[in-house]
């Protein structure tokens, strides 16, 4: 079935499937953009002030897709209050249109967990790997897909198993998180209705959970927005923008974003982060 919304910008696909937030999307030759979200394949495409989606959703329909892509939140207003810091102007026009996908805490948990001192291109072939290795298959458009395994799955794998996908020294991370997950020791659903310091302070007792993976964790499924993930690309360009290029510990810069930017603090590392990583890698090494 498609489904069709209209008036959707400030929108750009492109950044929102290949910004770092989502490892399931992936570009096919005609342009459009295919990713498996939960139990459901999603092909997208945009059309200037439109957004094209096909999929084998059934029941959810409309309401899961716009909620999945945050087209209810009025983005032209938080992009208009970011550029009200004139420093940072720059990078929110250059990303306009970056909205913040609300992914499955589970998946996310997993999937940053795998992220940490890892490549975009690892991170998405490891996810691949262990979703046809361990996942359910979904049939789409003459294809198969496959869904993010369960707690219970990655809970009942050797590590040595684990490694088939190529997650490394991750897979003991995983799994012990994955049995803390299944055991119910950890709801991470819970964790949306608890203040972003007590969430994180739950986030950070899973093993591979550090601050900056507890952050990608509730921003990207909790829609917690005022958390600020810092990672060696956002390091770089608040110490170039704020510091002159001087080195800061993390923890200075940590409380510095989170106290000018507040509860929009979220939605401007989005743009940071890809605004640093494709217009100022040759100034910010």
């Amino acid at each position: 079935m498609k489904i069709y919304f209209n008036n959707i910008l400030p929108f750009n696909l492109e950044i929102i499937a290949d910004g770092g937030q989502a490892f399931r999307w992936n570009r096919s030759e005609d342009g459009k953009y295919i990713g498996v979200v939960e139990d459901y394949v999603f092909e997208v495409v945009q059309a200037n002030d439109e957004l094209i989606i096909d999929s084998n959703l059934e029941g959810k329909k409309e309401a899961f897709a716009k909620e999945y892509f945050d087209l209810s939140r009025d983005y032209e207003q938080i992009e208009k209050e970011l550029m009200c810091f004139k420093e940072v102007a720059a990078a929110v026009n250059y990303c306009s249109g970056y909205r913040i996908l609300f992914q499955d805490p589970w998946e996310t948990t997993i999937s940053f967990i795998i992220s940490a001192n890892n490549h975009i291109r690892n991170i998405k072939n490891t996810i691949e790997n262990m979703c046809k290795i361990y996942g359910e298959p979904l049939e789409y458009g003459g294809k198969t897909y496959y869904s993010f395994p369960s707690p219970n799955k990655l809970a009942s794998l050797s590590e040595d198993e684990l490694k088939k996908t190529k997650c490394g020294y991750r897979a003991k991370y995983i799994i012990e998180t994955a049995r803390i997950i299944a055991d119910g020791k950890v709801d991470l659903y819970d964790l949306r209705e608890l203040p972003i310091d007590e969430a994180r302070e739950v986030l950070l007792t899973l093993p591979g959970v550090g601050r900056k993976v507890a952050d990608c964790i509730m921003l990207y499924s909790m829609r917690k927005f005022d958390a600020f993930p810092i990672d060696v690309w956002i390091k770089r360009v608040l110490e170039h923008i704020y510091f002159s290029g001087n080195q800061m510990p993390i923890k200075k810069l940590q409380k510095f974003a989170e106290e000018k930017f507040g509860d929009k603090a979220g939605f401007m590392q989005q743009y940071l982060f890809y605004y640093s990583r494709n217009c100022l890698q040759n100034i910010i090494k």
